[in-house]
């Protein structure tokens, strides 16, 4: 696949996801937001721009079934890796269950391309490869076996691929729209299926780690922000959560990479560019505090060598690497310097528990 990004690597994002409490503690944030929602809509889409392994999807709906039990969902999930689709849809079955009136899109586009998914025929002269999974039956083990069957399965490896140009920037192969959905609720999502319905926009809009924390605010505005928020219904609410490091993380980062800034900008920095360059649009949008959280990391009982992970220093320090997100050949330079990464793993095991820093600010549509 010619170049790889750091946070391509799937082992270092499984041991961050299964060593660390990151999932659990965006979940919580989320939830009292899905509550705040409308109780006086017949349906309310929702879009998760960056699925991941489908673990914050997942939980959305399940909040969602709680407080509007009897409002239809469509969610869409934004991913471009094969793996992370695979391990998102192994998560809806039981989903359909809860809540059947559900709808849930799957696609791979970019960000500014997500308005246009479902209403074009081509994007960037590419045809879009529509697939839809009309789930027959009314329990887990049916659906799961429809979901992970061949028909969709077969779509999927034809269609979801990556493409890396030259300069080491990942895009799409083809751009896919996939829709799952009920049979028993098709009369309800008709006009959803036939896009015929008043726009592409969005009541709430999740954006999770959407970028690298290295990258410029300028960077982040135009290519992942300014989209999202373009996408928003009147007083819809794009949620930003993203990695801010934490004291005991900077520090050790420090040490180990003294000429990087691993977080060189805040959420506070981002509003400021967003109404300093008009992205507000004539206070179009309203801005939130942002707010800090934490999460940590989770030591393997009695210290113990993890199958899959190493011992706790080892998996502590890969956690490290990944919220910084530093470059493989940096790592590997450190790992020539024996004194300094002796050094570095003392620094970890004495820092003792591990706590990750992130931030929380909301972005709403106040008027169109």
């Amino acid at each position: 696949m010619g170049k790889k990004r750091f946070f391509d690597d799937r082992l270092k994002y499984l041991s961050f996801i299964q060593n660390t409490g990151e999932k659990k503690a965006i979940s919580l944030k989320l939830y009292p937001h899905v509550a705040g929602m409308s109780k006086n809509k017949s349906y309310i889409r929702i879009l998760d721009a960056g699925t991941g392994d489908g673990t914050i999807k997942s939980n959305i709906i399940k909040s969602f079934h709680k407080y509007h039990p009897y409002t239809s969902l469509l969610i869409t999930g934004k991913e471009i890796s094969y793996e992370d689709l695979k391990n998102t849809l192994d998560k809806m079955p039981d989903r359909f269950v809860e809540h059947p009136n559900l709808m849930v899109t799957m696609t791979n586009v970019k960000f500014s391309e997500i308005g246009l998914i479902e209403s074009s025929k081509k994007i960037k002269n590419k045809k879009v490869k529509e697939f839809n999974l009309i789930l027959k039956s009314n329990n887990t083990f049916d659906f799961n076996n429809q979901i992970s069957g061949s028909s969709l399965g077969n779509f999927i490896k034809k269609n979801w691929g990556i493409e890396i140009d030259k300069n080491g920037k990942t895009s799409y192969s083809n751009p896919c729209l996939i829709r799952i959905y009920r049979k028993d609720n098709e009369e309800h999502l008709k006009q959803f299926i036939a896009r015929n319905y008043r726009n592409n926009n969005y009541d709430l809009i999740i954006a999770s780690q959407a970028y690298r924390a290295a990258s410029s605010v300028k960077v982040k505005v135009n290519n992942v922000i300014g989209p999202l928020m373009r996408l928003l219904n009147q007083s819809g609410k794009l949620l930003i959560t993203h990695s801010c490091g934490g004291e005991s993380i900077e520090k050790i980062l420090k040490l180990a990479f003294k000429d990087k800034v691993a977080f060189p900008n805040t959420a506070k920095d981002i509003i400021n560019y967003l109404k300093d360059n008009k992205f507000s649009e004539n206070n179009k949008y309203s801005f939130s505090k942002p707010l800090n959280y934490f999460f940590k990391f989770k030591k393997a009982p009695d210290q113990t060598v993890t199958e899959l992970f190493g011992h706790n220093t080892d998996a502590k320090w890969a956690n490290i690497l990944y919220v910084g997100q530093i470059p493989e050949k940096d790592i590997q330079v450190l790992e020539l310097n024996t004194r300094l990464h002796n050094k570095v793993k003392k620094a970890i095991d004495s820092a003792g528990l591990i706590s990750f820093k992130n931030e929380i600010f909301s972005i709403k549509k106040t008027k169109q």
